[in-house]
């Protein structure tokens, strides 16, 4: 966290807190293809924020404060599942998912941790 005194006469402090970027890709537990349109949201604290897995199963999440947040991936073929991440400090964090896709015709539950 960084102060910044703004302006003289005022004596008024600005808090400048360093948001991050979360990003990764998606793949199937069983074949390591990229699981598209995939729903990713995380959920902390103080902000939720969401997107959609392209063509290529990589998803983008700005602007996360440092903290913990509970990740969730779903879709039509993918129940929901969640994962934990501490978001650092850092301009942008690589956090990559390996998940279960119902369409390849095997049960989620054995699969899943």
């Amino acid at each position: 966290m960084t102060l910044r005194r703004l302006g003289r006469p005022a004596k008024r402090w600005l808090v400048l807190l360093a948001l991050t970027v979360l990003a990764g890709k998606v793949v199937d537990r069983t074949t390591g293809q990229p699981l598209t349109s995939a729903d990713i949201s995380a959920r902390g604290a103080a902000k939720v924020a969401s997107a959609k897995t392209g063509d290529d199963g990589r998803y983008t999440l700005p602007g996360l404060a440092p903290g913990h947040y509970t990740i969730t991936v779903s879709s039509d073929d993918v129940p929901p599942q969640t994962f934990d991440v501490a978001v650092r400090a850092v301009k942008k964090q690589q956090f990559n998912i390996v998940a279960c896709d119902t369409t390849l015709g095997y049960s989620c539950a054995a699969a899943l941790p």
